[in-house]
Protein backbone atom coordinates (compact mmCIF):
# COMPACT_ATOMS: atom_id res chain seq x y z
CA UNK A 1 0.00 0.00 0.00
CA UNK A 2 2.32 2.73 -1.19
CA UNK A 3 -0.25 5.48 -1.07
CA UNK A 4 -1.13 4.74 2.55
CA UNK A 5 2.53 4.57 3.47
CA UNK A 6 3.04 8.02 1.93
CA UNK A 7 0.23 9.40 4.10
CA UNK A 8 1.78 7.81 7.17
CA UNK A 9 5.18 9.28 6.34
CA UNK A 10 3.70 12.72 5.74
CA UNK A 11 1.82 12.50 9.01
CA UNK A 12 5.03 11.43 10.75
CA UNK A 13 7.04 14.32 9.33
CA UNK A 14 4.31 16.85 10.12
CA UNK A 15 4.00 15.57 13.67
CA UNK A 16 7.79 15.45 14.02
CA UNK A 17 8.14 18.98 12.63
CA UNK A 18 5.52 20.32 15.04
CA UNK A 19 7.15 18.57 18.00
CA UNK A 20 10.63 19.68 16.96
CA UNK A 21 9.42 23.27 16.60
CA UNK A 22 7.91 23.02 20.09
CA UNK A 23 11.17 21.68 21.50
CA UNK A 24 13.11 24.47 19.78
CA UNK A 25 10.80 27.15 21.15
CA UNK A 26 10.91 25.61 24.61
CA UNK A 27 14.70 25.31 24.53
CA UNK A 28 15.07 28.88 23.27
CA UNK A 29 12.78 30.06 26.04
CA UNK A 30 14.82 28.24 28.67
CA UNK A 31 18.05 29.63 27.26
CA UNK A 32 16.70 33.19 27.22
CA UNK A 33 15.26 32.82 30.74
CA UNK A 34 18.57 31.50 32.18
CA UNK A 35 20.48 34.22 30.35
CA UNK A 36 18.29 36.95 31.82
CA UNK A 37 18.43 35.35 35.26
CA UNK A 38 22.24 35.26 35.23
CA UNK A 39 22.42 38.86 33.98
CA UNK A 40 20.03 39.84 36.77
CA UNK A 41 22.26 38.14 39.34
CA UNK A 42 25.33 40.00 38.06
CA UNK A 43 23.44 43.31 38.11
CA UNK A 44 22.41 42.60 41.69
CA UNK A 45 26.08 42.02 42.60
CA UNK A 46 26.99 45.31 40.95
CA UNK A 47 24.32 47.22 42.92
CA UNK A 48 25.46 45.64 46.17
CA UNK A 49 29.07 46.58 45.44
CA UNK A 50 28.02 50.16 44.68
CA UNK A 51 26.15 50.34 47.98
CA UNK A 52 29.20 48.98 49.84
CA UNK A 53 31.57 51.49 48.25
CA UNK A 54 29.13 54.37 48.81
CA UNK A 55 28.97 53.44 52.48
CA UNK A 56 32.75 53.48 52.75
CA UNK A 57 32.88 56.91 51.07
CA UNK A 58 30.49 58.37 53.61
CA UNK A 59 31.78 56.63 56.72
CA UNK A 60 35.41 55.58 56.17
CA UNK A 61 37.04 56.96 52.99
CA UNK A 62 40.45 55.72 54.10
CA UNK A 63 39.09 52.18 54.30
CA UNK A 64 38.80 52.12 50.50
CA UNK A 65 42.53 51.39 50.21
CA UNK A 66 42.20 48.41 52.50
CA UNK A 67 39.10 47.31 50.58
CA UNK A 68 41.09 47.49 47.33
CA UNK A 69 43.47 44.86 48.66
CA UNK A 70 41.36 42.69 50.93
CA UNK A 71 37.90 42.83 49.37
CA UNK A 72 35.08 41.83 49.54
CA UNK A 73 34.60 44.10 46.51
CA UNK A 74 37.23 42.90 44.05
CA UNK A 75 36.75 44.96 40.91
CA UNK A 76 36.23 48.68 41.45
CA UNK A 77 37.67 52.12 40.87
CA UNK A 78 36.91 55.32 42.82
CA UNK A 79 37.90 58.78 41.54
CA UNK A 80 37.72 62.22 43.09
CA UNK A 81 37.15 64.16 39.91
CA UNK A 82 40.05 63.10 37.70
CA UNK A 83 42.23 62.03 40.67
CA UNK A 84 42.25 58.33 41.48
CA UNK A 85 41.20 57.71 45.05
CA UNK A 86 41.17 53.89 45.17
CA UNK A 87 41.71 51.14 42.59
CA UNK A 88 41.47 47.43 43.39
CA UNK A 89 44.32 45.11 42.47
CA UNK A 90 42.07 42.91 40.33
CA UNK A 91 40.88 45.99 38.43
CA UNK A 92 44.46 46.82 37.59
CA UNK A 93 45.24 43.24 36.59
CA UNK A 94 42.25 43.17 34.28
CA UNK A 95 43.42 46.41 32.60
CA UNK A 96 39.98 47.93 32.70
CA UNK A 97 41.36 51.50 32.89
CA UNK A 98 42.69 51.09 29.37
CA UNK A 99 39.26 50.11 28.18
CA UNK A 100 37.59 53.06 29.94
CA UNK A 101 40.28 55.64 29.07
CA UNK A 102 38.20 57.14 26.29
CA UNK A 103 35.19 57.88 28.44
CA UNK A 104 33.20 57.13 31.53
CA UNK A 105 30.69 54.32 31.72
CA UNK A 106 26.97 55.03 31.89
CA UNK A 107 25.07 54.54 35.14
CA UNK A 108 23.24 51.60 33.62
CA UNK A 109 24.95 48.18 33.49
CA UNK A 110 26.75 47.30 30.27
CA UNK A 111 29.18 44.68 28.98
CA UNK A 112 32.74 45.38 27.88
CA UNK A 113 35.80 43.29 27.05
CA UNK A 114 39.43 43.93 27.93
CA UNK A 115 42.46 43.45 25.73
CA UNK A 116 42.45 39.70 26.55
CA UNK A 117 38.87 39.52 25.27
CA UNK A 118 37.53 38.75 28.72
CA UNK A 119 33.98 39.97 29.28
CA UNK A 120 33.03 42.18 32.23
CA UNK A 121 29.78 43.68 33.36
CA UNK A 122 30.31 47.25 34.69
CA UNK A 123 28.19 49.98 36.25
CA UNK A 124 29.05 53.46 37.53
CA UNK A 125 27.54 55.85 40.08
CA UNK A 126 28.27 59.50 41.07
CA UNK A 127 28.40 60.21 44.80
CA UNK A 128 28.55 63.70 46.33
CA UNK A 129 30.26 64.18 49.71
CA UNK A 130 30.74 67.74 50.84
CA UNK A 131 32.26 69.68 47.99
CA UNK A 132 33.65 66.56 46.33
CA UNK A 133 32.05 64.59 43.50
CA UNK A 134 33.17 60.98 43.43
CA UNK A 135 32.76 58.50 40.61
CA UNK A 136 32.44 54.85 41.59
CA UNK A 137 32.81 52.16 38.91
CA UNK A 138 32.34 48.49 39.77
CA UNK A 139 32.75 45.43 37.53
CA UNK A 140 31.95 41.75 37.61
CA UNK A 141 33.60 39.11 35.46
CA UNK A 142 31.22 37.18 33.17
CA UNK A 143 33.30 34.02 32.79
CA UNK A 144 31.05 31.95 35.07
CA UNK A 145 28.06 33.42 33.29
CA UNK A 146 29.44 32.36 29.91
CA UNK A 147 30.35 28.89 31.19
CA UNK A 148 26.83 28.35 32.46
CA UNK A 149 25.27 29.47 29.17
CA UNK A 150 27.71 27.39 27.12
CA UNK A 151 26.90 24.32 29.23
CA UNK A 152 23.20 24.93 28.76
CA UNK A 153 23.66 25.35 24.97
CA UNK A 154 25.65 22.11 24.84
CA UNK A 155 22.91 20.26 26.71
CA UNK A 156 20.31 21.62 24.31
CA UNK A 157 22.39 20.60 21.28
CA UNK A 158 22.84 17.11 22.70
CA UNK A 159 19.16 16.75 23.49
CA UNK A 160 18.02 18.04 20.08
CA UNK A 161 19.00 14.95 17.96
CA UNK A 162 17.46 12.67 20.57
CA UNK A 163 14.30 14.79 20.53
CA UNK A 164 14.15 14.65 16.74
CA UNK A 165 14.53 10.86 16.67
CA UNK A 166 12.01 10.36 19.46
CA UNK A 167 9.52 12.76 17.87
CA UNK A 168 9.74 10.97 14.51
CA UNK A 169 9.42 7.55 16.17
CA UNK A 170 6.47 8.65 18.27
CA UNK A 171 4.90 10.32 15.24
CA UNK A 172 5.31 7.14 13.19
CA UNK A 173 3.71 5.03 15.91
CA UNK A 174 0.85 7.48 16.39
CA UNK A 175 0.30 7.67 12.62
CA UNK A 176 0.19 3.88 12.45
CA UNK A 177 -2.33 3.75 15.27
CA UNK A 178 -4.46 6.51 13.74
CA UNK A 179 -4.37 4.92 10.27
CA UNK A 180 -4.87 1.36 11.54
CA UNK A 181 -8.61 1.45 10.75
CA UNK A 182 -7.80 2.63 7.22
CA UNK A 183 -5.33 -0.24 6.82
CA UNK A 184 -7.94 -2.74 8.01
CA UNK A 185 -10.58 -1.25 5.71
CA UNK A 186 -8.19 -1.26 2.73
CA UNK A 187 -7.09 -4.85 3.36
CA UNK A 188 -10.65 -6.10 3.63
CA UNK A 189 -11.82 -4.04 0.64
CA UNK A 190 -9.13 -5.66 -1.53
CA UNK A 191 -10.61 -9.07 -0.72
CA UNK A 192 -14.11 -8.08 -1.82
CA UNK A 193 -14.95 -8.78 -5.44
CA UNK A 194 -18.00 -9.59 -7.51
CA UNK A 195 -17.77 -13.18 -6.27
CA UNK A 196 -18.00 -12.32 -2.55
CA UNK A 197 -19.99 -9.12 -2.30
CA UNK A 198 -21.57 -10.47 0.87
CA UNK A 199 -18.34 -9.68 2.76
CA UNK A 200 -18.32 -6.44 4.72
CA UNK A 201 -15.71 -4.01 6.01
CA UNK A 202 -14.90 -4.00 9.74
CA UNK A 203 -16.73 -1.22 11.58
CA UNK A 204 -15.24 0.14 14.79
CA UNK A 205 -17.45 0.43 17.84
CA UNK A 206 -16.19 3.99 18.26
CA UNK A 207 -18.31 6.63 16.59
CA UNK A 208 -15.66 8.34 14.47
CA UNK A 209 -14.98 9.26 10.86
CA UNK A 210 -13.46 5.88 10.02
CA UNK A 211 -16.45 3.93 11.32
CA UNK A 212 -18.76 6.21 9.34
CA UNK A 213 -16.66 5.64 6.20
CA UNK A 214 -16.76 1.85 6.68
CA UNK A 215 -20.52 2.00 7.23
CA UNK A 216 -21.05 3.97 4.01
CA UNK A 217 -18.89 1.50 2.07
CA UNK A 218 -20.84 -1.43 3.53
CA UNK A 219 -24.09 0.20 2.47
CA UNK A 220 -22.65 0.62 -1.03
CA UNK A 221 -21.59 -3.04 -1.10
CA UNK A 222 -25.09 -4.04 -0.01
CA UNK A 223 -26.61 -2.12 -2.91
CA UNK A 224 -24.07 -3.63 -5.32
CA UNK A 225 -24.77 -7.11 -3.99
CA UNK A 226 -28.48 -6.56 -4.55
CA UNK A 227 -27.86 -5.30 -8.08
CA UNK A 228 -25.60 -8.24 -8.92
CA UNK A 229 -28.11 -10.68 -7.49
CA UNK A 230 -30.90 -9.15 -9.57
CA UNK A 231 -28.71 -9.34 -12.66
CA UNK A 232 -27.90 -13.02 -11.97
CA UNK A 233 -31.55 -13.87 -11.44
CA UNK A 234 -32.48 -12.05 -14.64
CA UNK A 235 -29.79 -13.88 -16.63
CA UNK A 236 -30.83 -17.24 -15.20
CA UNK A 237 -34.56 -16.65 -15.59
CA UNK A 238 -34.23 -15.21 -19.09
CA UNK A 239 -32.03 -18.11 -20.18
CA UNK A 240 -34.52 -20.66 -18.81
CA UNK A 241 -37.44 -18.87 -20.45
CA UNK A 242 -35.66 -18.71 -23.81
CA UNK A 243 -34.80 -22.40 -23.89
CA UNK A 244 -38.40 -23.52 -24.34
CA UNK A 245 -39.29 -21.45 -27.44
CA UNK A 246 -35.89 -22.16 -28.97
CA UNK A 247 -36.42 -25.88 -28.49
CA UNK A 248 -39.83 -25.54 -30.13
CA UNK A 249 -38.36 -23.58 -33.07
CA UNK A 250 -35.66 -26.20 -33.51
CA UNK A 251 -38.17 -29.05 -33.45
CA UNK A 252 -40.38 -27.34 -36.00
CA UNK A 253 -37.41 -26.61 -38.26
CA UNK A 254 -36.11 -30.18 -38.08
CA UNK A 255 -39.58 -31.52 -38.86
CA UNK A 256 -39.82 -29.22 -41.87
CA UNK A 257 -36.44 -30.39 -43.17
CA UNK A 258 -37.45 -34.06 -42.87
CA UNK A 259 -40.28 -33.52 -45.34
CA UNK A 260 -39.23 -34.51 -48.85
CA UNK A 261 -41.35 -31.92 -50.57
CA UNK A 262 -40.67 -28.24 -50.41
CA UNK A 263 -38.85 -25.47 -52.18
CA UNK A 264 -35.01 -25.90 -52.01
CA UNK A 265 -34.60 -22.21 -51.22
CA UNK A 266 -37.04 -22.60 -48.36
CA UNK A 267 -35.17 -25.66 -47.05
CA UNK A 268 -31.91 -23.70 -47.19
CA UNK A 269 -33.53 -20.88 -45.24
CA UNK A 270 -34.77 -23.31 -42.61
CA UNK A 271 -31.25 -24.79 -42.36
CA UNK A 272 -29.74 -21.36 -41.77
CA UNK A 273 -32.40 -20.68 -39.18
CA UNK A 274 -31.52 -23.91 -37.36
CA UNK A 275 -27.82 -22.98 -37.39
CA UNK A 276 -28.55 -19.64 -35.77
CA UNK A 277 -30.90 -21.37 -33.34
CA UNK A 278 -28.08 -23.73 -32.34
CA UNK A 279 -25.79 -20.74 -31.88
CA UNK A 280 -28.36 -19.03 -29.69
CA UNK A 281 -28.86 -22.22 -27.64
CA UNK A 282 -25.10 -22.40 -27.07
CA UNK A 283 -25.11 -18.78 -25.89
CA UNK A 284 -27.98 -19.46 -23.49
CA UNK A 285 -26.26 -22.56 -22.12
CA UNK A 286 -23.10 -20.50 -21.59
CA UNK A 287 -25.06 -17.81 -19.76
CA UNK A 288 -26.61 -20.46 -17.53
CA UNK A 289 -23.15 -21.80 -16.70
CA UNK A 290 -21.94 -18.29 -15.87
CA UNK A 291 -24.99 -17.73 -13.72
CA UNK A 292 -24.24 -20.93 -11.79
CA UNK A 293 -20.61 -19.88 -11.25
CA UNK A 294 -21.52 -16.34 -10.23
CA UNK A 295 -24.24 -17.46 -7.87
CA UNK A 296 -22.02 -19.96 -6.05
CA UNK A 297 -24.59 -22.73 -6.65
CA UNK A 298 -22.03 -25.30 -7.72
CA UNK A 299 -22.60 -28.95 -6.80
CA UNK A 300 -19.15 -29.87 -5.48
CA UNK A 301 -17.81 -33.35 -4.90
CA UNK A 302 -14.27 -34.79 -4.89
CA UNK A 303 -12.84 -34.62 -8.41
CA UNK A 304 -9.39 -35.62 -9.66
CA UNK A 305 -8.06 -32.97 -12.05
CA UNK A 306 -5.95 -35.43 -14.02
CA UNK A 307 -8.99 -37.57 -14.79
CA UNK A 308 -10.97 -34.56 -15.94
CA UNK A 309 -8.15 -33.50 -18.26
CA UNK A 310 -7.74 -37.03 -19.62
CA UNK A 311 -11.47 -37.16 -20.34
CA UNK A 312 -11.34 -33.77 -22.13
CA UNK A 313 -8.31 -34.80 -24.22
CA UNK A 314 -9.98 -38.08 -25.22
CA UNK A 315 -13.25 -36.31 -26.08
CA UNK A 316 -11.58 -33.69 -28.31
CA UNK A 317 -9.06 -36.01 -29.95
CA UNK A 318 -11.53 -36.76 -32.75
CA UNK A 319 -11.88 -33.04 -33.48
CA UNK A 320 -8.09 -32.67 -33.49
CA UNK A 321 -7.67 -35.62 -35.88
CA UNK A 322 -9.91 -33.88 -38.41
CA UNK A 323 -7.21 -31.15 -38.61
CA UNK A 324 -4.42 -33.72 -38.47
CA UNK A 325 -3.44 -32.39 -35.06
CA UNK A 326 -2.14 -34.26 -32.05
CA UNK A 327 -2.93 -33.59 -28.38
CA UNK A 328 -0.12 -34.56 -26.00
CA UNK A 329 -1.19 -34.88 -22.35
CA UNK A 330 1.62 -35.00 -19.80
CA UNK A 331 0.44 -35.92 -16.31
CA UNK A 332 3.14 -35.50 -13.67
CA UNK A 333 1.03 -35.33 -10.51
CA UNK A 334 -2.36 -36.10 -9.00
CA UNK A 335 -4.65 -33.46 -7.54
CA UNK A 336 -8.11 -33.93 -6.04
CA UNK A 337 -10.33 -31.05 -4.96
CA UNK A 338 -14.03 -30.54 -4.16
CA UNK A 339 -15.38 -29.45 -7.54
CA UNK A 340 -18.40 -29.20 -9.76
CA UNK A 341 -17.19 -31.73 -12.31
CA UNK A 342 -19.42 -30.41 -15.08
CA UNK A 343 -18.33 -26.80 -14.60
CA UNK A 344 -14.60 -27.57 -14.27
CA UNK A 345 -14.71 -29.97 -17.20
CA UNK A 346 -16.31 -27.23 -19.30
CA UNK A 347 -13.49 -24.86 -18.32
CA UNK A 348 -10.78 -27.27 -19.53
CA UNK A 349 -12.88 -28.17 -22.56
CA UNK A 350 -13.00 -24.52 -23.63
CA UNK A 351 -9.20 -24.13 -23.33
CA UNK A 352 -8.36 -27.27 -25.32
CA UNK A 353 -11.11 -26.56 -27.87
CA UNK A 354 -9.70 -23.04 -28.45
CA UNK A 355 -6.22 -24.50 -28.88
CA UNK A 356 -7.54 -26.85 -31.57
CA UNK A 357 -9.48 -24.11 -33.34
CA UNK A 358 -6.66 -21.59 -33.57
CA UNK A 359 -3.73 -23.94 -34.17
CA UNK A 360 -2.79 -24.69 -37.78
CA UNK A 361 -3.22 -28.16 -39.22
CA UNK A 362 -0.59 -30.83 -38.51
CA UNK A 363 0.50 -29.20 -35.25
CA UNK A 364 0.68 -30.39 -31.66
CA UNK A 365 -1.36 -29.12 -28.69
CA UNK A 366 0.34 -29.70 -25.35
CA UNK A 367 -1.59 -30.23 -22.12
CA UNK A 368 0.37 -30.64 -18.88
CA UNK A 369 -0.54 -31.23 -15.23
CA UNK A 370 2.25 -30.66 -12.70
CA UNK A 371 3.32 -28.92 -9.48
CA UNK A 372 5.51 -25.83 -9.52
CA UNK A 373 8.26 -24.83 -7.09
CA UNK A 374 5.67 -23.35 -4.68
CA UNK A 375 3.72 -26.64 -4.55
CA UNK A 376 0.89 -25.14 -6.58
CA UNK A 377 -0.97 -27.42 -8.97
CA UNK A 378 -0.66 -26.10 -12.53
CA UNK A 379 -2.50 -26.95 -15.75
CA UNK A 380 -0.91 -25.69 -18.98
CA UNK A 381 -2.63 -25.69 -22.38
CA UNK A 382 -0.24 -24.57 -25.12
CA UNK A 383 -1.15 -24.12 -28.78
CA UNK A 384 0.69 -23.13 -31.98
CA UNK A 385 -1.77 -20.44 -33.02
CA UNK A 386 -1.17 -16.74 -33.73
CA UNK A 387 -0.94 -15.93 -30.02
CA UNK A 388 -2.59 -13.15 -28.03
CA UNK A 389 -1.31 -9.53 -28.20
CA UNK A 390 -0.22 -8.16 -24.82
CA UNK A 391 -2.85 -5.40 -24.98
CA UNK A 392 -5.63 -8.02 -25.30
CA UNK A 393 -4.52 -10.49 -22.62
CA UNK A 394 -6.53 -8.87 -19.83
CA UNK A 395 -9.60 -8.14 -21.96
CA UNK A 396 -9.90 -11.56 -23.57
CA UNK A 397 -11.63 -13.01 -20.50
CA UNK A 398 -14.39 -10.40 -20.74
CA UNK A 399 -17.87 -11.60 -21.57
CA UNK A 400 -18.79 -11.44 -25.26
CA UNK A 401 -15.32 -10.08 -26.05
CA UNK A 402 -13.77 -11.36 -29.26
CA UNK A 403 -10.24 -10.80 -30.41
CA UNK A 404 -11.41 -11.06 -34.01
CA UNK A 405 -15.18 -10.85 -34.48
CA UNK A 406 -15.16 -12.28 -37.99
CA UNK A 407 -12.88 -15.16 -37.15
CA UNK A 408 -14.74 -16.01 -33.95
CA UNK A 409 -18.12 -16.03 -35.65
CA UNK A 410 -16.76 -18.13 -38.48
CA UNK A 411 -15.55 -20.72 -35.99
CA UNK A 412 -18.78 -20.67 -34.03
CA UNK A 413 -17.60 -18.77 -30.99
CA UNK A 414 -19.95 -16.84 -28.73
CA UNK A 415 -17.35 -14.80 -26.89
CA UNK A 416 -18.25 -16.53 -23.60
CA UNK A 417 -15.92 -19.54 -23.58
CA UNK A 418 -13.00 -17.91 -21.78
CA UNK A 419 -15.39 -16.04 -19.48
CA UNK A 420 -16.84 -19.40 -18.41
CA UNK A 421 -13.33 -20.78 -17.93
CA UNK A 422 -12.30 -17.85 -15.75
CA UNK A 423 -15.49 -17.95 -13.67
CA UNK A 424 -15.29 -21.72 -13.22
CA UNK A 425 -11.62 -21.74 -12.23
CA UNK A 426 -12.03 -18.85 -9.78
CA UNK A 427 -15.14 -20.50 -8.30
CA UNK A 428 -12.82 -23.41 -7.41
CA UNK A 429 -10.17 -21.17 -5.86
CA UNK A 430 -7.90 -21.10 -8.90
CA UNK A 431 -6.44 -18.51 -11.23
CA UNK A 432 -6.18 -18.52 -15.04
CA UNK A 433 -3.64 -16.43 -16.96
CA UNK A 434 -2.35 -16.08 -20.53
CA UNK A 435 1.35 -16.32 -21.39
CA UNK A 436 3.33 -16.46 -24.61
CA UNK A 437 4.17 -20.01 -25.61
CA UNK A 438 7.98 -20.25 -25.97
CA UNK A 439 7.42 -22.32 -29.15
CA UNK A 440 5.00 -19.77 -30.58
CA UNK A 441 1.30 -19.36 -29.90
CA UNK A 442 -0.56 -18.90 -26.62
CA UNK A 443 -0.13 -20.65 -23.29
CA UNK A 444 -3.15 -20.72 -20.98
CA UNK A 445 -2.11 -21.53 -17.40
CA UNK A 446 -4.51 -22.54 -14.63
CA UNK A 447 -3.06 -22.42 -11.11
CA UNK A 448 -4.63 -23.99 -8.02
CA UNK A 449 -2.74 -22.62 -4.95
CA UNK A 450 -1.41 -25.12 -2.46
CA UNK A 451 -3.10 -25.62 0.89
CA UNK A 452 0.00 -24.19 2.63
CA UNK A 453 -0.38 -20.87 0.85
CA UNK A 454 -4.11 -20.77 1.55
CA UNK A 455 -3.45 -21.23 5.25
Amino acid sequence: MPRLSNIRLRFTFLYGAALIATVLLFSSGIYFFVQQMLIGQINNHLRKDLLTLTGYLHQDPNGLQKLAVMGPVHLFRVRDGNRPLAISLEWQKAGLDAVLSDGNPAPTPLTISNQEKQLYRIQSQLVTRGEHLYQIVVAHEKSSYRRTLNTLALIILLIMPVSIILSLAVGYLIAGRVLAPVTAITSKAQEISAENLSARLPVSTDSNEFSQLATIFNQTFSRLEGSFEQMRRFTSDASHELRTPLTAIRSIGETALQQQSGDPACRETIGSMLEETDRLVQTIESLLLLSRADGSTLQKEPAEIGELLADVVEFLSVLAEEKQQQILFERRTDFTIPADRCMLRRAFLNLVDNAIKYSPEQTTIQVALYRDSHDNTVVDVADKGPGIPDAEKERIFGRFYRLDNGRSREMGGTGLGLSITKAAVEAHGGLVTILDNPGGGALFRVIFPSAKQDS
